[in-house]
């Protein structure tokens, strides 16, 4: 029982360091496309 509940722990561990990972690469996308093209609508900058 012990082994399993280390196994849920370690692979929620894994889990959320993808899923800040992938959340920090959708950033940085969004900031290139805002600053590349500044005067395009919709854009974070207005």
């Amino acid at each position: 029982m012990k082994s399993i509940s280390n196994k849920v722990v370690f692979f929620a561990g894994k889990l959320s360091s993808n899923v800040r990972l992938v959340v920090f690469i959708l950033t940085l996308v969004l900031f290139v496309l805002a600053a590349g093209a500044p005067s395009c609508t919709g854009s974070v900058g207005g």
